[in-house]
């Protein structure tokens, strides 16, 4: 029975997989198919104004890794597409390190009371779960998972007995990576 039960996980997982992978690349062609600078509006105020989309970028990353349900993979795509990718990878990984520090001070502020407020009975569980029993490396391998929010992680390290520097190491570890890995799936 366990090896069954691993392999319809195994199985679930490279489905994921597969379909993340058919997400982004039918987001990426539709970005580099169909947006043209001449054309867009958007496109032609960020040429113009490339610092201040990048700081609105920033801002963006910065509040949808303290409110959680915010996905930020097709803001992250569509700035792969108007900008320069440097850029992009930094102001998304800082922008995360950033929201996952205020996550990370709230839950370790306020605890338990506010997340259960804040966040969905979803989320809450999973925090709830995971707070006390979680190691460093634990939490890092989760965090590398795609299926699983790395800024949801900052709540978890808050709230439970792993340290800031850890939670923020991890989750720059963490961010990086699936940046990394948006970015590689848009190259090939």
């Amino acid at each position: 029975m366990l090896e069954k039960l691993k392999q319809n996980q195994a199985l679930q997982l490279v489905i994921f997989i597969f379909i993340f992978g058919l997400f982004v690349a039918v987001f990426s062609f539709f970005i580099n198919g169909f947006l043209e600078p001449h054309l867009q509006p958007l496109n032609y105020l960020v040429e113009i104004h490339p610092y201040r989309a990048l700081m609105i970028y920033f801002s963006f990353v910065v509040v949808a890794s303290v409110v959680v349900p915010i996905p930020t993979l097709p803001v992250d795509l569509l700035f792969f597409g108007l900008l320069d990718p440097g850029s992009v990878i930094v102001a998304r990984i800082a922008g995360g390190i950033a929201g996952g520090s205020v996550s990370y001070y709230l839950a370790y502020n306020y605890g338990r009371p506010l997340l259960k407020r804040w966040l969905s009975g979803k989320n809450y569980q999973f925090i709830e779960k995971h707070s006390n029993s979680l190691s460093w490396q634990q939490f890092f391998i989760i965090a590398m998972i795609p299926a699983i929010n790395a800024e949801l992680m900052a709540y978890v390290g808050g709230v439970g007995k792993i340290g800031y520097r850890k939670t923020i190491g991890t989750l720059l570890l963490g961010i990086g990576y699936r940046v990394l890995f948006v970015y590689m799936v848009l190259q090939y």
